[in-house]
């Protein structure tokens, strides 16, 4: 073989010259990204070994051209393949971001060391094994490396398929293409470097050594570097630049073969002019010709292209006079998903929350399927950093590959993630961030371009104004509702204290005369005694009715003073439980019975269901008597002689909280009259009354006899501070049709964990 460099064969050259440019890769490695992080030291180990593998290459080839030397080299070199495998794998590993790299590496070393110990017949494991393997005369060992280094291959190749087949993103896609391309040609370089070169007319072996550098420098650049050149886009410019170029260059031919054809005839004047006519010809329209075939080709290859101008243009007229904000995301993501062909898009509108370092997210309608939501960055994240100051829109590649936006937090990361964008495009107001526009991926495939970058840009900075136009709109018309809102809740208000001031006006007039009439009764009564003292006539018929009607004054006195204390007891949240186990049934019932005689004089119908099976609660026994009386008064005074009363109950299970709790539920339904829905809910405050004063009556039952307006004031208050609930339901205020009216009463079956005594608890009104 002749010597061609310095002595050297051919062969020593190129594994010499392939061990020089490993090492030049080993440099640009350090010098571009360092050796802090795992996947750039496998790599440097990766491109170390194969500096090993082609110095022992070289060595071996050159030893062996000149005498006839042991193959222990090519063993070594055989050994190294095999030990690069593994690293392969992990670095595919690595790059795809998938965990289980350690444990490839080690599994690889475990098999490296296992290779050598056979190989050097370590331990006696030569002889064990080759009993089953062919032995070769040189290299025994060689179908069991290969071996390894099959499956460790077709691990790899496997791998980096699925991902790419799982992958939607076309810059994650092209990325990964990029990388399979790389172990394409390294794979397919050491297929060759495995083969024997004796069976071939070329040197397949060396071949496969620039095949494998080939492929080293590809996955060493996708390995340092972020952008990538687009693959499907290169391909697209070859294939144009190659079909531009053949059909010029058969122009050119036919001209050239013409003039040629020309020049074996007699030169004549109308040859000549022929000849200098065609050459001018070609000069004049070459050039254009060649654009408008690279143009067509360009058409007919990826049809997707636009006009920017158009496009713009299209665009600010559309927007121009928009001022709602859901027209205007819903028109502008419309005209821009149709220039790029995208079938998804959104804006995104950035609310700044005051004296906090945080901003919100909102996103409005647009295309595909959107969920409407907000979410919280923070303001010092390097993605809004570079979203307010950066001069390019920011891709989602971007976000997921670049070291500078790791550091961003993860619930942020992975938001930006789910929505499946691909592009987000900062709209800016001088050097507020105000708005975002947001795009999926191209229906062809295709990542944008610089040129679609530049268009987003300038479509933003178009929106800017028109969006902050839009955004006053929607400020006024949220003020102007909240001002109605705010007009109609006041005018509610008035109408509500109106009702309670003339309540209390009420009130008073009706207090006076409820406690002006035992007052009475009982000086009448007293005023009889003097007279029977002076006139000495004590009859014992006449003592027992007088000392009775004291009694009844007396009594009737000390409920209305207790109410009224009960009831600023309740404003105070002051209101004493004794918590005890209670029977529901038991706390109905001596309510109920209280008022029998009531029910026998009415002639009504009363029934109490259901509420044997009920879990006892914890509660005072007398409070919730209390509060059930007040009821069973209220359902006896709104009924018409002879109606029906019904009193039921129920347990009820809620979980909502995370945690089952169990609650009883009491109803009280009457056959009444039944309560305007405007009445529902002040029925429930201190003096408020149903009807006219000239109603009242100071009895407790009597038909639409209303009292001082506290009997379920003081209800609300015992059942809310027992940590329950109470409600009234009704179709409303009609004498005639009597639709009735129910009470409902919630009580849990636990107390809320206010004490755990069962000693006084102070009961709290909400």
């Amino acid at each position: 073989m002749t010597p061609i460099l310095f002595g050297l064969q051919a062969p020593v050259v190129v594994s010499l010259g392939t061990a020089l440019g490993y090492f030049i890769l080993i440099m640009l490695v350090i010098q571009r990204r360092g050796w802090s992080e795992w996947p750039l030291r496998t790599m440097i180990l990766y491109l170390a070994l194969s500096v090993l593998l082609s110095v022992g290459l070289s060595l071996t080839l050159w030893l062996g051209l000149r005498s006839d030397v042991p193959q222990i080299g090519e063993r070594l070199a055989a050994d190294l393949l095999t030990a690069s495998a593994p690293l392969v794998v992990a670095l595919t590993l690595m790059f795809v971001s998938r965990p289980g790299a350690k444990w490839v590496a080690l599994v690889g070393l475990f098999w490296l060391g296992f290779v050598i110990a056979v190989d050097f017949n370590l331990f006696g494991l030569q002889q064990a094994i080759l009993g089953t393997l062919p032995a070769a005369a040189t290299d025994p060992m060689k179908p069991l490396r290969a071996a390894g280094w099959a499956g460790f291959s077709a691990g790899t190749l496997m791998l980096i398929l699925v991902d790419f087949l799982q992958t939607r993103r076309p810059l994650h896609r092209n990325r990964i293409l990029f990388w399979l391309l790389g172990l394409l040609f390294l794979l397919l370089g050491e297929l060759l470097m495995w083969l024997d070169k004796a069976a071939f007319m070329v040197d397949v072996n060396q071949i496969g050594v620039v095949l494998r550098f080939s492929g080293a420098v590809i996955l060493t650049i996708a390995m340092i570097s972020y952008h990538l050149p687009v693959l499907r886009t290169v391909t697209r410019q070859l294939l144009s630049g190659t079909l531009t170029t053949l059909f010029i260059g058969g122009l050119i031919f036919l001209g050239i073969m013409t003039v040629l054809t020309v020049a074996q005839q007699e030169v004549t004047l109308g040859a000549l002019v022929a000849a200098v006519t065609t050459a001018i010809v070609l000069g004049a329209v070459i050039h254009p010709l060649r654009l408008l075939i690279a143009r067509l080709i360009e058409r007919v290859v990826y049809s997707g292209r636009y006009n920017p101008a158009r496009a713009l243009r299209d665009y600010g007229d559309a927007i121009n006079n928009i001022v709602d904000l859901n027209t205007l995301s819903t028109v502008a993501v419309g005209i821009i998903a149709e220039a790029l062909d995208v079938r998804r898009g959104s804006l995104m509108l950035i609310n700044q929350r005051e004296s906090q370092p945080v901003i919100d997210v909102v996103i409005m309608e647009g295309m595909g399927a959107l969920t409407l939501q907000v979410a919280e960055f923070s303001q010092t994240s390097p993605i809004v950093h570079y979203l307010t100051e950066g001069a390019k829109p920011l891709t989602q590649y971007e976000i997921d590959i670049l070291p500078e936006y790791r550091p961003a937090p993860i619930p942020e990361r992975y938001w930006l993630h789910s929505l499946e964008m691909e592009v987000y495009v900062p709209i800016r107001d001088k050097e507020n961030l105000v708005g975002i526009f947001a795009f999926g991926r191209k229906e062809s495939g295709e990542p944008y371009s610089t040129q679609d970058l530049d268009v987003l840009m300038t479509v933003a900075n178009q929106t800017t104004v028109v969006l902050q136009n839009a955004r006053l709109v929607s400020d006024l018309r949220t003020a102007n509702t909240s001002i109605t809102q705010l007009n109609a809740e006041l005018t509610e208000s008035n109408r509500r204290l109106e009702k309670l001031d003339k309540a209390k006006t009420d009130f008073i007039e009706i207090a006076s005369h409820e406690l002006r009439t035992p007052l009475t009764q009982v000086r009448g009564y007293s005023d009889i005694l003097a007279d029977m003292v002076q006139q000495g006539g004590f009859v014992a018929a006449h003592m027992n009715q007088i000392s009775q009607g004291i009694t009844r004054a007396s009594v009737r006195l000390e409920q209305i003073i207790s109410a009224m204390l009960d009831v600023s007891r309740i404003d105070a949240q002051a209101l004493d439980i004794r918590t005890a186990a209670i029977s529901v049934a038991a706390a109905v019932k001596m309510a109920v019975d209280n008022y029998k005689e009531a029910i026998r004089d009415r002639k009504m119908n009363v029934q109490v269901v259901d509420l044997d099976g009920l879990p006892p609660v914890q509660g005072d026994l007398q409070r919730l008597c209390q509060a059930f009386g007040n009821l069973m008064g209220n359902a006896i005074k709104f009924t018409p002689d002879g109606g029906n009363i019904i009193v039921s109950g129920r347990t009820l299970e809620d979980s909502s909280n995370g945690r089952s709790q169990r609650f009883v539920e009491v109803m009280f339904a009457d056959m009444g009259i039944g309560i305007d829905a405007a009445d529902q809910k002040l029925i429930f405050e201190k003096f408020y009354r149903v009807g006219t004063v000239e109603l009242h009556s100071t009895g407790t039952t009597k038909f639409k006899g209303a009292g001082p307006g506290l009997g379920l004031p003081i209800a609300k208050g015992v059942i809310q501070a027992h940590g329950g609930k109470i409600w009234v339901e009704s179709a409303g205020h009609d004498e005639t049709r009597l639709p009735g009216s129910t009470f409902h009463i919630v009580l849990p079956v636990a107390m809320p964990p206010a004490s755990g005594s069962t000693g006084p608890l102070r009961g709290k009104v909400s």
